[in-house]
């Protein structure tokens, strides 16, 4: 058998809560003579089940995936009953943590609780309102690192887990690909690469890619190929690395050179989703996290008729390590001051091992048949989506994180410097040097305000 990628290597642990009734191995019946009554001892009590509150940003509806998890769990066992609190019917993370933020500081206990990026559950964890989870993997005799490829961490606590896991990759639009007389590309390929399939991409109908606004796509190397996208392990601002002047002085030329990509101020001026332009047929490829292959099934969001065929994301010219790439994803956590924290971790570990199935998201456990589980998500969808192609990109073995990646509470901060100062960088037509001079400046001044 083909071995799987590093964070889906393997076979899936299944997390079995064992039921316990109080009607069951009863007594037997008193002999005769005793004057017992002999339906008394089977007449035990049914204890009540601990009650539990999951706060979540997805809607509160019989179709919506999550809610199917969560219904399921409480019909796997009789000890626990969950409580699905829907803050917003949007799918807002941001929205529904400002609501949370509210009702946690108003007084309310929060058993567990869902975020949408690892930036948002740190910088909570940072304010206390977050319960550590290392106590409850010792007493289960379990190392987190062994069973997920990444856990959310902050000073060495871990404070969070990722129900499922989203890499980094290329997606290209099979039959631009195929019109252009291109082959997909190999892990290896480099941006300077990336470039060049844009330029041959591009027709008077389309570009041959497209960057969207995010802080992400400013650099999207230092995400892929650096412990943090921002700061050095010692918290020094890292816009000294090569990378950042070299992806800087690469998408100002793929599009006042190269007229591959759409222009930036366009792109700001439209408010896209980041998806939009790909699915529309506007752009032939994108480098994009992977909810993009969910995001194809919804036709009516996203109306198309191509087939999505998928590489790996390009690699630095100079790099060694071939298949660096991005993990991140959403985390699941347990609230400080919780009364019920032992049934909330039961909780959310069983989400983390059990809620793929309805969600059909790509778990962050080690040890998944990556492979299998793509056939089973996705056989009856295979002319929008190629699974070969897709099983290759993400389960191959080289692809793996940055050694030492390492989260910040004030992560969003650092992001929005980048992503101002890309702005003037393309909008001003101002010198990268000057430019990383004021982000150096304002990252500095947000780490000190936070030591």
């Amino acid at each position: 058998m083909k071995k799987p990628a590093l964070w889906v290597a393997g076979l899936l642990l299944t997390f079995s809560v064992t039921a316990c009734s109080g009607s069951g191995n009863a007594p037997a019946a008193s002999d005769k003579g005793t004057g017992a009554d002999p339906t008394a001892a089977t007449q035990t009590k049914t204890p009540e089940k601990e009650k539990i509150k999951f706060y979540t940003f997805k809607s509160n509806k019989p179709e919506e995936p999550t809610y199917q998890a969560v219904q399921a769990y409480n019909q796997s066992q009789d000890k626990v009953e969950v409580e699905y609190v829907s803050l917003v019917q949007n799918s807002d993370s941001t929205e529904f943590l400002k609501k949370l933020d509210v009702l946690i500081a108003g007084g309310e206990v929060v058993d567990a609780f869902m975020t949408g990026n690892e930036e948002e559950l740190m910088e909570r964890a940072s304010r206390g309102v977050v319960e550590p989870l290392n106590s409850y993997f010792e007493a289960e005799g379990v190392k987190p690192e062994d069973e997920y490829f990444k856990v959310l961490k902050l000073d060495d606590k871990v404070y969070g887990l990722m129900p499922s896991a989203t890499q980094w990759f290329t997606v290209f639009n099979k039959q631009q690909l195929d019109e252009a007389g291109l082959k997909l590309p190999e892990m290896g390929w480099t941006w300077d690469d990336f470039r060049d399939y844009a330029k041959k991409l591009t027709t008077p109908d389309h570009y041959g890619t497209y960057f969207h606004t995010w802080g992400e796509y400013a650099n999207i190397i230092a995400y892929t190929e650096h412990p943090n996208p921002q700061l050095t392990p010692d918290l020094k601002p890292i816009f000294d690395d090569p990378s950042f002047k070299y992806f800087f002085g690469l998408r100002r030329a793929m599009e006042k050179e190269d007229k591959s990509v759409e222009p930036y101020a366009d792109v700001l001026a439209s408010n896209y989703h980041v998806l939009q332009q790909f699915f529309a047929g506007k752009a032939s490829m994108l480098a994009v996290p992977s909810y993009a292959v969910r995001a194809g099934l919804n036709l009516e969001k996203f109306p198309h008729d191509f087939q999505m065929v998928y590489a790996p994301l390009p690699r630095s010219v100079d790099a060694t390590d071939v298949g660096m790439t991005n993990i991140s994803g959403g985390g699941l956590a347990v609230g400080a001051k919780s009364a019920h924290k032992q049934a909330a971790y039961d909780f959310i570990r069983w989400m983390t091992k059990e809620s793929y199935k309805y969600t059909k998201e790509i778990p962050a456990l080690k040890n998944v048949d990556g492979k299998a589980l793509l056939e089973q998500f996705f056989s009856e969808n295979k002319n929008l989506i190629d699974t070969d192609s897709l099983a290759k990109t993400l389960f191959d073995s080289r692809n793996k994180m940055p050694e030492g990646t390492f989260t910040v509470p004030y992560g969003s901060q650092l992001k929005t410097i980048v992503e101002n100062s890309f702005a003037s960088f393309m909008l001003d037509n101002r010198k990268f040097d000057d430019v990383k001079a004021e982000m150096t400046a304002e990252v500095e001044k947000v780490v000190a305000a936070n030591k």
